[in-house]
């Protein structure tokens, strides 16, 4: 039986092997923790947006492009690139664009598909927490203007649809011929009576009997100044059913330069095809690679121009409603 003594050294070894565990588990849970909290510390150091106060500095571009897209527009968006987004070889200092995309409530399988894309081409907006449908188009609209305002320097922006073709290089170079720092550049229509059926219903447009002067949506421009009032205004914007309806809205009773031109085949529906053109809308992606290639081969946008009806010259003499009156006999294309 062992003596009273061996048992004291034994539970003296004991405790000092116990108090040696419980010693390295302090130390050790305070290396970790030190080490969890400056692993926490870099990565944040290491965000985009910087340590608080930090405002990183927007990337600046002359013309800024949000193409409008649809989330299952793969192949579209795959069409534009490889068309007329190429037709200028200026840099990222001079065109930008981003296909602005509505991604509240898509399936697992888009989502997947959406970040395969931009892990790719690195040109999507994705708005959280928009969702795509022909209700939301409004709120699409601003909150692209609000995007854009946040996230980019830029003196104009196009907004232009998925289905409209756009020759960027004449774009930018009548840009800088008008040189106007509250532009509203499209094809303007004043005489439009709101529509009271069907999934495009106004109810509640009480304005006036006819909608406001707005550019058509296939494609229109928005100088800096005035997207920077619509971003910083949006709260306080009322959103109507049709998009474009609700800038010229927006805009309404301000000092901006409205400019009706139509090189903008805009509407909805073609008016054909003319060499004039700078943007053509309602073009399937077989058309649009037709028109690439026109100009890329044969220097023209069409091989044969036509004409499916005329257009006209917003007159600024008459009240909105007289305002558009097409001229069968109008060499405007």
């Amino acid at each position: 039986m062992p003596s009273t003594s061996q048992i004291l050294r034994t539970y003296l070894c004991v405790a000092a092997v116990l108090c040696a565990v419980c010693t390295f588990i302090v130390v050790y849970k305070c290396s970790c923790e030190d080490f969890e909290s400056d692993l926490r510390s870099r990565r944040e150091f290491a965000q985009p947006n910087g340590p608080p106060g930090f405002t990183p500095p927007q990337p600046t571009t002359f013309l800024f492009i949000a193409i409008m897209s649809a989330p299952n527009e793969t192949t579209t968006r795959q069409v534009i690139r490889d068309t007329w987004l190429k037709l200028t070889a200026k840099g990222k200092d001079v065109v930008r664009h981003v296909f602005p995309i509505g991604v509240k409530d898509l399936s697992d399988e888009l989502l997947h598909s959406l970040a395969d894309e931009q892990e790719k081409h690195s040109d999507l907006a994705l708005i959280e927490n928009l969702q795509e449908s022909y209700d939301q188009l409004a709120r699409k609209t601003l909150q692209v203007m609000e995007y854009a305002y946040q996230s980019y320097k830029f003196s104009y922006l196009l907004k232009v649809d998925s289905d409209s073709f756009v020759r960027v290089g004449a774009v930018v170079k009548s840009l800088k011929d008008i040189s106007h720092p509250r532009l509203y550049w499209g094809f303007l229509d004043g005489r439009a009576k709101p529509i009271r059926k069907g999934k495009w219903k106004e109810v509640d447009w009480m304005l006036c009997d006819r909608y406001l002067p707005y550019q058509l949506g296939g494609g229109y421009v928005l100088s800096y100044e005035l997207v920077r009032f619509l971003s910083t205004n949006a709260r306080l914007l009322k959103l109507y059913k049709n998009e474009d309806v609700s800038v010229g809205a927006w805009l309404a009773g301000l000092d901006i330069k409205y400019l009706h031109d139509p090189r903008f085949d805009t509407e909805w529906m073609s008016r054909g095809c003319n060499n004039q053109y700078i943007i053509t809308h309602k073009q399937s992606n077989d058309q649009l690679r037709e028109l690439y290639q026109n100009l890329v081969e044969k220097k023209v946008l069409c091989t044969k121009e036509f004409r499916v009806r005329p257009s006209y010259v917003y007159d600024w003499s008459e009240i909105p409603s007289n305002c558009c009156k097409r001229d069968n006999s109008s060499t405007i294309p």
